[in-house]
């Protein structure tokens, strides 16, 4: 028995941890789209082009991919404080460099860093939300981490392109970079890995040792997983729609919005704030409907559609779009694209099994910043031809958008021919399968105090 005491401080804790994770957690949003704030600058500054912006912009994602996909496994081996530490000092290095470069290779040798750093914060702060919260309370402590950390959007946004406007690029990268190297120490000094010896049982969850991850049970796994329909279903639509997030709020959107509309800093920062806004907005709302309609299925196709017919739209109108359409379009854009990302999620989930998720999750993530950084590159290099070719910003832009259409047509198919067993409230065989055949151990007793 433990005395009210004992139980306030770690109730207090809990607050205290999902706080600081939280404010983590916005950096990975912040560096998603700063380089579509700054973009124009560093373009001016270190004289690119518009392919080499593309490959500038796309160094980070190639990098937050290759590090997310083994960012579960790394989090499980070292401990989620330390592995977050470690992460995130490598990335305000980045920072530091990035703010630093006079040329292209320094460049991208600092968002390369960035992006190997801000992978870590996902998988550890879900990680130590297993460990330090009840099963009950952990799908909400989860779905307002997420909704928390969208805020980073919005300050990466269009707080940035004010100060971007005043003080440069520059100075806001080093200051993102050392703000970054705080979240480190921060974690380092005040984040535990478990909760106090004893306390399990009141918390509600387990309290299993650290143990290593065999690279037999990871391939029988990603063997499991890779063989599945299902699974590529879900990674298709994962691409395809955050595939457009990544290189159009992350890259191109405000080069659009300057070029094509004439909008200055202000106000295309504000625009692309509109992302983070439909995301917060629309990720509970898609849950809710998920579950009253008891179909992840029909809000990924929905939401394919709905993203399909905003592009169209903005292609259509070309420069005749209002401010006030340019602020609904990024609006729906984000709750299209963004919001429906916990239902990819929880399709992992009922399809696969906790366990099996946990891998198949980061690998996802992983996936869609390779599709990103695809993307970015695609566009970069559209942009570049129609500038040689002397083709006007519109015409030039629309052509860099017309794979986004072939992402939401995909998006939409995926969607709708997604099992039934990814629906809430069913386990499909897979996931049965997977409790004891795909991650079983051969002490059953310890691997079922590490689930």
């Amino acid at each position: 028995m433990h005395n009210a005491a004992d139980i306030r401080t770690v109730k207090r804790y809990q607050v205290f941890l999902f706080a600081l994770l939280s404010l983590v957690y916005m950096m990975p949003f912040v560096q998603g789209v700063i380089m579509s704030v700054v973009a124009k600058d560093v373009m001016a500054e270190l004289r690119l082009s518009p392919e080499q912006m593309g490959l500038l912009g796309s160094a980070y994602m190639w990098c937050y991919a290759g590090s997310m996909i083994f960012s579960g496994m790394a989090a499980a081996y070292f401990g989620p404080r330390r592995y977050l530490t470690g992460m995130y000092l490598i990335s305000g290095i980045g920072g530091v460099v990035f703010a630093g470069a006079n040329a292209l290779p320094l460049a991208c040798l600092g968002r390369a860093l960035a992006g190997i750093g801000t992978a870590g914060v996902l998988t550890s702060s879900l990680t130590l939300f297993a460990r330090w919260y009840r099963g009950e309370s952990y799908a909400t402590t989860c779905a307002l981490f997420f909704s928390v950390g969208g805020l980073g959007a919005f300050l990466g946004a269009g707080p940035l392109a004010v100060a971007n406007a005043a003080w440069g690029w520059r100075a806001c990268l080093l200051f993102i970079g050392l703000l970054t190297v705080v979240y480190a120490i921060l974690v380092l000094f005040f984040v535990r890995d478990w909760p106090p010896a004893g306390m399990e049982q009141m918390l509600g969850v387990s309290a299993a040792p650290r143990e290593r991850i065999t690279l037999a049970t990871m391939w029988k796994t990603v063997k499991t997983l890779s063989g599945s329909r299902d699974f590529w279903k879900l990674a298709l639509w994962f691409m395809g729609m955050s595939g457009f997030y990544l290189s159009f709020a992350g890259l191109w959107a405000v080069p659009y919005l300057k070029d094509v509309h004439g909008l200055t800093d202000a106000k295309a920062g504000m625009a692309l704030s509109m992302f983070s806004f439909g995301f917060i907005i629309g990720n509970p709302l898609v849950s809710w409907l998920s579950d009253k309609l008891r179909s992840n299925r029909i809000g990924l196709a929905g939401s394919g559609g709905l993203c399909l017919a905003l592009i169209l739209i903005m292609m259509a109108a070309g420069t005749r779009l209002h401010y006030l359409g340019i602020i609904l379009l990024c609006f729906g854009f984000g709750m299209g694209c963004n919001a429906p990302n916990v239902l990819i999620y929880a399709s992992a989930r009922n399809l696969f099994g906790s366990r099996m998720a946990n891998i198949a999750s980061g690998v996802l993530a992983g996936l869609c910043f390779v599709a990103g950084a695809f993307l970015q590159v695609v566009g970069g290099g559209v942009l570049g031809y129609a500038e040689r070719r002397g083709m006007d910003h519109t015409l030039a832009y629309i052509l860099a958008f017309l794979p986004y259409i072939l992402c939401f047509l995909t998006a939409i198919y995926c969607g709708a021919t997604l099992s039934r067993n990814s629906d809430p409230g069913r386990i499909s065989p897979l996931s049965l399968r997977a409790q004891t055949r795909i991650v079983e151990k051969p002490d059953e007793k310890t691997d079922e105090k590490s689930s």
